[in-house]
């Protein structure tokens, strides 16, 4: 089983900690988006797509990576989103572009992130301690849960 991770972190690096442990659990590479927009994943069986949460939404990049990379049938994908508040599942946009495509989604996970973003500059910032040891420890779980899943399907 060979494992990526594509992520966008841009602001606090809330994403790239996040997707650093679990690409240990997974021995996946990484590659973030915002620096290789076009990456070959074709050779790919387990596939990440990261991103932090900007007016409810995933990077653009990584947007437009997913609609416009045509996945292997034989590629499962995990979904992962840090994010300033946890009120919504943020993924439900990605998981339907995905379905539309006929790609398996095994699974999102979501965990805040230290965020500024907009106004929330001007009131100092919210969830500073995220993505914290906890946080991360949920991560690593996530990502043994989809490696056993992979293992045995």
């Amino acid at each position: 089983m060979k494992a990526v991770i594509v992520y966008a972190s841009t602001h606090h690096g809330n994403t790239k900690k996040v997707v650093e442990q679990m690409a240990e659990i997974l021995s996946a590479d990484l590659i973030d988006i915002t620096k290789n927009q076009k990456p070959n994943i074709s050779s790919y069986d387990i596939v990440g797509l990261a991103s932090g949460v900007y007016f409810h939404s995933f990077d653009e990049k990584l947007k437009a990576f997913i609609s416009n990379n045509n996945f292997q049938r034989h590629q499962k994908v995990f979904l992962v989103a840090t994010c300033g508040v946890r009120y919504m599942d943020y993924t439900k946009k990605i998981k339907k572009i995905l379905k539309e495509k006929q790609i398996e989604c095994l699974g999102s996970f979501q965990c805040r992130g230290y965020d500024t973003y907009g106004i929330l500059a001007k009131l100092g910032g919210i969830a500073k301690q995220h993505p914290s040891a906890k946080d991360l420890k949920k991560a690593k779980d996530f990502v043994r849960k989809i490696k056993s899943k992979s293992l045995y399907n």
